[in-house]
C-alpha cells in the first residue's frame, strides 16, 4: 500500500495512538473495539507498524484464545486484522510464526472434532483462510522452514488435512479454491505475484522429506477433486491439478532423490514423531511411483477432453514439470504424461497448442541431448508402436472426437521423435498399417 501523507511515521507516536485500543480491546473483547483498532491501524505507516507488530498482535490473538472461536463475527473481525497486518509486515519471530499458524487453524477446526472443519459461515471461514495464507506470505527469511521440520510434522498434517477437507467438501466453490490456494502456499509453490522466499537445494530437499509424510493424502484427495463433479467449477480443478503437480514435483524431484539427505535417519529425540517421518528410500520410491500412475492416469482420462480449456492447460503444464523435473524417478509414469503433452498438439485452443508445442520441443531438446530419463526413445517407441498397431482398428470404431485425439497423439509423437522417428518406425509392417489407417 503506498504510504499516505497523514500516516504516522514515528514508531513512538503510533504507539502512544495504538496503546488505548489494543488496551481496551484486552479488557473489553468486543467486535467494536476490534474495529476501532482496525480503523486506526490504517493510519500508522507500514514501517511503524513492523516495529509494533508483536505488541498490535498480542490483544488480537489474546481474543482469539478467550473466544475459542465461538463468536463469529468477533472472530471474523480479529482474522481481518491480522491479515491487515501480516499483509503489510514480516512475521521475524519463529514463536509467532508457530503459534499464530497454531491459533488460525484452530480456529478451522471443529471444537468437538478437531480433525473436521468447524461448523460456520462462508465468512469467517473465508477470513481464516486468507489470514493463514498471508501468515505463509509474511514469514520473514529462513523461519519460514522451521515449520517443516520433523517436530511440526503433527500440526502440519493437520493443516493439510484440514485444507484438503475444505478443497474437496465445501459447499462454496471460493472456500475450495481458497482452502487449495493455502495448500498451494504451503508446498512453496504459490504463483501470486509477491516476492517469494527461494529455498537452497539442502532447504528444498528438507521440505520435500516432511512432505513425503503427506503425498499419499494429498494427492489421492487432490485426484477426487480433478475427477469429481464438473459443477464445482473449472478455477477448483485448475488449482487441484496445480497443486498435485507440484506437490509430487517436491517430493519425488530426481536432484533430491540422488541425495544422500533424502534418506537420512531421523534423529531418536523426535520421539512418537519418528514414526510419522518418512525416508525416501528405493523401496518406498517404487510403491509411491505405483500408486501415482494409477492415479495419474485416472486424472488424464478424466481431463484430456475436459470442456474448459484452462483446465487442458494445466494438464499440459502438469506433463511438462513432471517430465522435467522427475522423469528419473517417475519412469512408469512417462508414458501417460507423454500421452498427455502430445494429446494437445492440436488443441482447439491456441494457447494450449502453444504451451504444448513449447513443452514438446523441450522433451525432445531433452530426449536428444541425453539429459532425460533413461531409454525415453524406447518408451516412446513402445507408445507409437501400440498406437500404430491399433490406429486401423481405432479409426474404424472409435466416434470423430476419439478419432481426433488419437490422431492428435500420434501426430504429437511425431513431432517429439523427430529425426528418429525413421528408426521407431523401420517395419514395413507398421508403416502398412500407419497407410491403410491414415487412409480410411
Amino acid at each position: 500500500m503506498p504510504p499516505v501523507m497523514s500516516q504516522i511515521n514515528d514508531p513512538k507516536v503510533a504507539f502512544a495512538y495504538l496503546r488505548p485500543v489494543c488496551v481496551l480491546l484486552t479488557k473489553e473483547p468486543t467486535v467494536t473495539n476490534v474495529e476501532t483498532l482496525s480503523e486506526q491501524l490504517k493510519d500508522v505507516h507500514e514501517g511503524s507498524l513492523q516495529q509494533l507488530q508483536e505488541y498490535v498482535l498480542f490483544p488480537l490473538r489474546f481474543v482469539l484464545k478467550v473466544t475459542g472461536g465461538k463468536k463469529e463475527k468477533l472472530v471474523q473481525a480479529v482474522a481481518e486484522a491480522v491479515s491487515y497486518v501480516v499483509e503489510r509486515t514480516c512475521v521475524q519471530s519463529w514463536d509467532t510464526l508457530r503459534d499464530l499458524f497454531s491459533e488460525l487453524c484452530s480456529c478451522l477446526c471443529s471444537p468437538t472434532d478437531p480433525g473436521k472443519p468447524a461448523d460456520t459461515s462462508e465468512e469467517l471461514r473465508s477470513a481464516m483462510l486468507r489470514c493463514l495464507n498471508a501468515l505463509l506470505h509474511a514469514a520473514y527469511g529462513d523461519i519460514v522452514f522451521k515449520l517443516y521440520e520433523p517436530m511440526m510434522l503433527p500440526e502440519l498434517g493437520a493443516a493439510i488435512s484440514l485444507l484438503l477437507i475444505l478443497g474437496e467438501k465445501d459447499k462454496s466453490r471460493d472456500i475450495q479454491a481458497a482452502a487449495l490456494k493455502c495448500l498451494q502456499s504451503l508446498i512453496l509453490h504459490c504463483d501470486c505475484t509477491q516476492e517469494h522466499v527461494v529455498p537452497s537445494s539442502d532447504e528444498r530437499c528438507s521440505v520435500g522429506g516432511t512432505m513425503a509424510s503427506f503425498l499419499p493424502g494429498i494427492t489421492k484427495a487432490l485426484a477426487r477433486i480433478i475427477t469429481g463433479d464438473l459443477r464445482q467449477g473449472h478455477a477448483v480443478t485448475v488449482r487441484a491439478i496445480k497443486v498435485w503437480s507440484r506437490s509430487v514435483g517436491l517430493v519425488m524431484e530426481d536432484s533430491q532423490l540422488q541425495s544422500r539427505q533424502s534418506c537420512k535417519t531421523p534423529s531418536s529425540d523426535l520421539g512418537r514423531i519418528r514414526q510419522l517421518v518418512v525416508q525416501r528410500t528405493p523401496d518406498w520410491v517404487k510403491g509411491t511411483v505405483e500408486k501415482l500412475c494409477v492415479l495419474l492416469k485416472r486424472i488424464i482420462s478424466c481431463t484430456s477432453a475436459h470442456q474448459h480449456w484452462r483446465v487442458r492447460l494445466e494438464m499440459v503444464e502438469l506433463a511438462d514439470h513432471l517430465l522435467a523435473t522427475c522423469s528419473q524417478s517417475l519412469k512408469e509414469c512417462v508414458g501417460p504424461l507423454l500421452e498427455a503433452l502430445v494429446g494437445a498438439i492440436n488443441d482447439d485452443e491456441p494457447r494450449v497448442r502453444e504451451r504444448c508445442e513449447v513443452a514438446l520441443r523441450d522433451v525432445s531438446q531433452r530426449n536428444q541431448s541425453g539429459t532425460a530419463i533413461k531409454n525415453l526413445t524406447d518408451v516412446l517407441s513402445e507408445n507409437l508402436h501400440s498406437l500404430a498397431t491399433s490406429l486401423p482398428r481405432l479409426m474404424r470404431t472409435s466416434d470423430d472426437q476419439k478419432k481426433l485425439f488419437v490422431l492428435n497423439v500420434f501426430l504429437g509423437y511425431l513431432k517429439v521423435l523427430g529425426p528418429l522417428v525413421s528408426v521407431v518406425l523401420n517395419s514395413a509392417a507398421h508403416l502398412d498399417r500407419i497407410s491403410k489407417a491414415l487412409m480410411q
